[in-house]
């Protein structure tokens, strides 16, 4: 694979009318790296205002990212994912003008939008979570930015510009963190420090952005383009604002202490599903393309391929990390956040139903609007029980409640797409979803002993090992699966041989 990109096709405008230039196992890496870059910045990010600043400052600022994700979950955030979905769409019908139309609305709706939410952004901050002006409008400024992120990365993915994508999320990736570390150097302190994220956000989206004219789309396809991004929206407000929103409870519940301490475990819990979000960004696109060519073999056997690479891998991954839990806060984060060790494993449980549902929710939002509605049902149920839960165990256990809450609530946002798939499209996935149970108890079981036995950290590589071995024996018919259907997996070419049960 070979990223065949000038810098000028960098630099230059986005044009909608090139060809996508790589092969769709090409984009997969591609999209890969770019969300690993991503998640560095990410990571790398908290972890260095926590190291300069200790557990209260690190609970600041991750509030202010957290509210500001959330607002962007409102409206910007879908409307990339919308096109993602309708630029493939067209494109693979070969309706160049219909592409120019949709990028147009999107980009005026998301203009619209996160001007909005931008302004919004400051009373949440000042009056919602005590903060002052100069932090709200820091808030607004990262709004601004990521909102039109989201966007213009969508919008490449969509056209199959993925390589060019790519060298922009490495480009803010650098820049991002230089200036986040210079800030620190120099003494600034607050939310003044998602400044650096923001500018960063801010530059990718003057680069992705569609500045081509387009005409106004039809009647009929506005009303679906709009439809798909407010059934969105009602969706990931619900499910990824769940997250967000749980930052933010974690911050009105505990002290600010607390609050970083909860913080350091989130930031450790959500890069590990890099690998479902960059599938998800090539795989939308390309099942688009199948249901809009008529291909509905294709597009069901992609959804199974996925679901099963998924189960095999981040079972492996998500159960290793939650035994190195302990040992991974104190090389990272050092000793100041015991604590966090103690919220991770849980947290990790709870972002691994969300992953193993990427494919899932994938095939009833691409099928239809009622598909949308139906994972937006799911989202709005799980953020009620996690919002129960809450109230049950938060004020009384504090950041472990609040983590505990999320959980129960994920299970919930997960679990509903997953069995409407299966059951729609007759997916052979029943020992499958056993095999996933055990794995998880079998994980569980080990942190117990470890905890039980109070071993050292140290050994907590020992006991990972243990477990990634035993699951793969477990699963080792699954994983021969995965591994033949791994390269095919995001080809359009027939599919092969049913897998194994």
């Amino acid at each position: 694979m070979a990223l065949a990109l000038s810098w000028r096709e960098v630099i230059r405008p986005v044009r909608l009318d090139a060809h996508a230039g790589s092969s769709m196992a090409s984009r997969g890496v591609l999209s890969m790296v770019g969300l690993a870059a991503q998640g560095v910045l990410r990571l790398v990010s908290p972890l260095l205002v926590g190291r300069f600043g200790g557990p209260s400052l690190l609970g600041v600022v991750q509030t202010a990212i957290a509210v500001a994700t959330f607002l962007c979950l409102v409206w910007p955030t879908t409307t990339g994912s919308a096109a993602s979905k309708f630029l493939a769409r067209a494109r693979g019908a070969g309706r160049h003008d219909e592409s120019l139309s949709v990028a147009a609305h999107l980009r005026r709706r998301t203009t619209q939008a996160t001007l909005v939410l931008g302004l919004a952004a400051v009373p949440i901050w000042v009056v919602g979570l005590k903060g002052d002006l100069v932090g709200g409008l820091c808030v607004a400024a990262l709004v601004v930015g990521y909102g039109g992120y989201n966007f213009a990365r969508g919008l490449q993915f969509g056209i199959g510009q993925v390589g060019r994508a790519t060298v922009w999320d490495v480009v803010i990736m650098v820049a991002g963190l230089v200036t986040l570390l210079l800030s620190l150097l120099a003494g600034v302190r607050g939310p003044m420090l998602v400044l650096p994220m923001a500018a960063a956000y801010l530059v990718y989206t003057l680069a992705g952005w569609p500045w081509s004219h387009g005409e106004r789309p039809s009647a009929p396809l506005r009303r679906e383009l709009d439809g798909f991004v407010a059934l969105g929206v009602a969706g990931t407000t619900a499910s990824a604002g769940f997250l967000q929103l749980s930052m933010v409870v974690a911050k009105l519940v505990g002290s600010p202490e607390q609050a970083g301490q909860y913080a350091a475990a989130l930031t450790l819990a959500t890069p590990a599903s890099l690998l479902a979000g960059s599938l998800s960004l090539v795989l939308f696109p390309t099942m688009a393309e199948a249901w809009g060519r008529g291909d509905v073999e294709a597009f069901r056997w992609q959804t199974d391929r996925a679901t099963r690479l998924l189960v095999v891998v981040m079972v492996a991954v998500f159960g290793s990390l939650a035994l190195c839990s302990r040992l991974i806060v104190a090389v990272l984060w050092g000793g100041r956040y015991a604590e966090a060790g103690r919220l991770l494993p849980v947290l990790l449980f709870a972002v691994l139903p969300t992953t193993l549902a990427m494919a899932s929710v994938n095939s009833l939002s691409t099928r239809s609007q009622r598909g949308m509605a139906a994972t937006s049902v799911a989202s709005m149920s799980g953020l009620a029980v996690g919002a129960a839960a809450w109230a049950l165990f938060a004020t009384r256990w504090g950041e472990t409640g609040v983590a505990v809450g999320y959980l129960a609530g994920t299970l919930v946002i997960s679990g509903l797409p997953i069995g409407l798939v299966w059951r729609r499209d007759g997916h052979h996935w029943g020992a499958l979803l056993g095999r996933l149970a055990l794995g998880v108890l079998l994980a569980v079981a080990l942190i117990a002993g470890r905890d039980a036995l109070d071993l050292g950290p140290w050994l907590d590589l020992l006991w990972a090992t243990v477990f990634v071995l035993a699951w793969l024996a477990f699963v080792h018919r699954d994983a021969k699966v995965v591994l033949r259907l791994l390269s095919p997996l995001l080809g359009r070419g027939r599919p092969g041989a049913r897998p194994a049960a």
